[in-house]
């Protein structure tokens, strides 16, 4: 499978819109990314599929979902959560956008759910996975 990166915060990324084939190729790219601020960045596969990511340092996040936007969207929730509450704040577009705890995964959690997206084109067992619940931050922050 064929995927392409887009960087949402940083259109000037000189690995922006790059297509991506190989593992390695994968690995470099978000080992490079995570020396970053907290920011958001798309992986779309050329099976209608995407992975938005957000990529810290130490964790992130990943959502599955179709690239022509229907739903469901499907987050990431690790079998050892990181966070018990709160939420962590990745850019996209210079805006600060709020991820509650709930989908806040390691980011070796990250690394190895891309590159099965990759190879497979298909959502990784590693992790559970939970359609996209919006109140979460609500909940998350009031505890």
């Amino acid at each position: 499978m064929k995927l392409r990166y887009v960087n949402n915060q940083n259109k000037l990324d000189p690995m922006n819109g790059r297509e991506i084939v190989r593992g390695e190729e994968l690995e470099a790219l978000l080992d490079d990314a995570q020396k970053n601020m907290p920011f958001v960045a798309e992986l779309c596969g050329d099976n209608g599929f995407e992975l938005v990511i957000g990529i810290a340092p130490d964790f992130g996040c990943v959502e599955h979902r179709r690239i022509d936007g229907d739903l469901p969207y499907l987050m990431a929730v690790s079998t050892q959560p990181r966070m018990k509450g709160g939420y962590v704040e990745f850019l996209m577009t210079d805006t600060p956008t709020p991820i509650a705890a709930r989908y806040i995964i390691s980011f070796g959690e990250l690394k190895k759910i891309a590159l099965h997206f990759l190879k497979t084109g298909e959502r990784s067992d590693l992790v559970a996975w939970q359609v996209f619940d919006p109140s979460a931050m609500r909940e998350e922050t009031s505890n």
